[in-house]
């Protein structure tokens, strides 16, 4: 049986991102609204019939495979950022990418239906990531408001947006979606949770929407562009 299921589990498409790297993606789908991407469908999957109905709904959910993953460690146990990379859970206590098996799962809002794409919204995927299944969102079933999640109880903190500074220069270059794409990336937190950036500002960098990013994370959380370049 697990032979056949493997045999059978393959790609239906797969989903461009201007995330080129693991740095600089949301840990969670839907915390970047501007991020955006293509679910292209392999030629076999790609006939209007697949899709049939899906404007009925808002939203989706990808199942997705970490295919920039090492393979699994073996390991029983992650550090999940949420709880300061230090404390140790159960990988299937958490969403951590590094599990015996490599799937993932977002939740992403429809932007639009096209022949053979489907356009969404809130992506948290690197730019190649294969999709296994795409399967409707039902809030009836899905959204349970008494549902308790403890230490993941809350979204990640978000910065505000004026603490994130691009010059205006930048802005101009980038332009006003990529603008808006890389202010809402850098309000996330995406230092590791070891680093006291209190008494360690550092620089980073970050490829995104095809261009190359360095960026400064310093004092009170302020987040600064220092340079850009096309990739």
């Amino acid at each position: 049986m697990a032979a056949a299921l493997e045999t059978l589990l393959r790609p239906v498409a797969f989903v461009r991102t201007p995330f080129a790297e693991k740095f600089g993606v949301p840990r969670q789908s839907g915390l970047v609204p501007a991020a955006e991407g293509r679910v292209e469908f392999l030629p076999e999957f790609a006939a209007p019939e697949f899709m049939r109905g899906l404007e009925a709904f808002s939203h989706v959910w990808l199942v997705t495979g970490f295919h920039k993953n090492p393979p699994w460690s073996g390991s029983a146990v992650v550090r999940p950022p949420r709880l300061g990379g230090n404390e140790k859970v159960g990988v299937f206590a958490s969403r951590a990418p590094n599990r015996p098996n490599g799937l993932g799962l977002s939740l992403v809002k429809i932007v639009a239906i096209e022949p053979g794409v489907l356009r969404v919204a809130g992506i948290d995927c690197v730019d190649g990531t294969p999709v296994y299944d795409v399967k409707p969102y039902l809030p009836w079933c899905e959204a349970l408001p008494e549902a308790r999640a403890d230490w993941a109880n809350s979204p990640p903190p978000i910065s505000e947006a004026t603490q994130v500074i691009i010059a205006a220069e930048f802005a101009e270059l980038l332009g006003e979606e990529t603008t808006q794409l890389l202010r809402e990336v850098l309000r996330l937190e995406l230092a590791p949770a070891y680093v006291d950036l209190e008494k360690q500002p550092r620089d980073y960098g970050l490829a995104i929407a095809g261009w190359n990013v360095r960026w400064r994370m310093g004092e009170g959380g302020v987040r600064e562009v220092l340079e850009i370049r096309k990739i």
